[in-house]
């Protein structure tokens, strides 16, 4: 199998003749050369001008929404820990590579980028520096907010890329321009006006952005409801709980007789006097202590009777309405509920898979902020951001089923029912997603 293999792959790529296809082509003359459908459908209740040029977040303003968010990331237990799980699960080791070039041009756009990594992403104290940090604050800000921003600034003599400046999400919007239908970024400013961003220094990414919302959507949006829910029954459960160290206590207390002489004021005044001691003692019980009384009185814990309330059920049920708003799986965020070694594999698989899409958006800022460092110091070398591959649960298994698939491909090329190059083309693409 690996001779077939090395034969194929060890060749040098050769330019073929490729037959051209006919293709029924549609009269240009059909084709409009303006657009005759609008993005977006005009508002009789825009808030910033009768024409609507701007376009509003579907939800509640990012002003209000993204510090509630931000709680529910930092105070609540389970939140905090999908948020920490899919910020370190985006979080793999990282490097770069640099385009083919002399030894020199290599060289010297190492050391840009070496120097640039000092400087773009600084912090003051933290001594954190790099695209790097950078990157850790792009995952946290997508799985809280949904989107990240910011903005590039060059120094004094604009040959070279000074900072990078995050900016707030919810204080931006965009604005369509017609002729071109492109979106050009504004920001709102402290007295409520907007002003424009330069989109040549401006990077803007949203999670799960669709055609009529360039913003994204935070994957905590659908987590107030249940987060509310979640903490109102664990609140009744501490109560309940703490209720329980305090049993309700019934006394049964026997009259006591009266000594020879006593009078009856004084046999009340006795009696008065033992239940103002009992009560008082009660009342300064701990959950902890001994309760010593007269031997007259009889003490009988009552409970409740029929179905007791089963707090695990209740408590269970919300915790996977968190996991399912958070799109996790239950284990990520401490959970364990016996799935099988099957089940938890695919569940990893698809948690990578979404991982990757996410890794793609920091990927691309890296790189924008790399080769334009290089295209000011006229570097003909071009950057690619990497992350490394998340290890798989089943990489025997994924070896076995590739040797069995190249050995068929091979097989069905050497008996003549599969030509030579789609059976490479295969064992490629394979390989690509080994």
């Amino acid at each position: 199998m690996f001779n077939t293999l090395s034969k194929w792959f060890g060749k040098k790529k050769t330019h073929r003749n490729v037959k051209e296809r006919s293709v029924s082509r549609i009269p240009i003359t059909a084709l409009p050369i303006h657009p005759l459908s609008k993005s977006y459908i005009d508002d009789s209740f825009s808030l910033w001008n009768e024409r609507n040029d701007f376009i509003f977040p579907t939800a509640i303003d990012p002003r209000i929404l993204f510090p509630f968010l931000r709680r529910l990331r930092d105070y609540i237990p389970d939140v905090s820990a999908g948020v920490w799980a899919w910020v370190r699960l985006c979080s793999t080791p990282q490097s770069y590579s640099l385009s083919e070039g002399c030894d020199k041009d290599q060289s010297d756009a190492r050391q840009i980028l070496a120097d640039l990594d000092r400087r773009i992403y600084s912090g003051r104290y933290e001594r954190e520096h790099g695209i790097e940090t950078l990157v850790q604050n792009f995952f946290l800000s997508v799985f809280t907010y949904g989107c990240f921003c910011g903005e590039l600034v060059l120094d004094d003599s604009r040959e070279r890329i000074d900072s990078f400046i995050v900016i707030d999400p919810a204080t931006i919007r965009f604005k369509q321009d017609m002729p071109t239908r492109t979106l050009l970024p504004y920001q709102i400013q402290g007295d409520g006006s907007l002003i424009p961003l330069n989109p040549a220094s401006c990077f803007y990414f949203g999670l799960d952005t669709d055609g009529l919302s360039p913003y994204g959507r935070s994957p905590l949006l659908a987590l107030p409801l249940v987060i509310k829910i979640q903490q109102q029954l664990l609140q009744d459960m501490s109560k309940a709980q703490h209720n329980a160290g305090y049993p309700t206590i019934h006394f049964r207390m026997k009259t006591p007789d009266s000594p020879h002489g006593e009078s009856l004021n004084q046999y009340h005044a006795r009696l008065n006097e033992q239940l103002t001691a009992l009560r008082g003692e009660i009342q300064q019980k701990e959950a902890d202590s001994n309760l010593i009384t007269y031997d007259n009185v009889e003490i009988q814990y009552v409970g409740p009777a029929g179905h007791s309330v089963q707090w695990t059920e209740s408590i269970q049920a919300i915790g996977e309405q968190v996991i399912s708003a958070l799109h996790l799986a239950p284990f990520m965020i401490g959970r364990n509920w016996g799935t099988t070694q099957s089940w938890g594999t695919a569940q990893y698989q698809l948690l990578t898979n979404n991982a990757k899409t996410v890794q793609e958006g920091a990927k691309r800022l890296a790189e924008w902020i790399r080769n334009l460092e290089l295209i000011l110091h006229r570097s003909p070398i071009t950057v690619m951001h990497q992350f490394a591959p998340h290890h798989h649960l089943d990489v025997y298994d994924r070896a076995r089923a590739f040797k069995t698939s190249a050995e068929t491909l091979i097989a069905l090329a050497k008996h003549g029912l599969l030509d030579a190059t789609t059976a490479k083309q295969r064992v490629d693409t394979m390989l690509r997603f080994l």
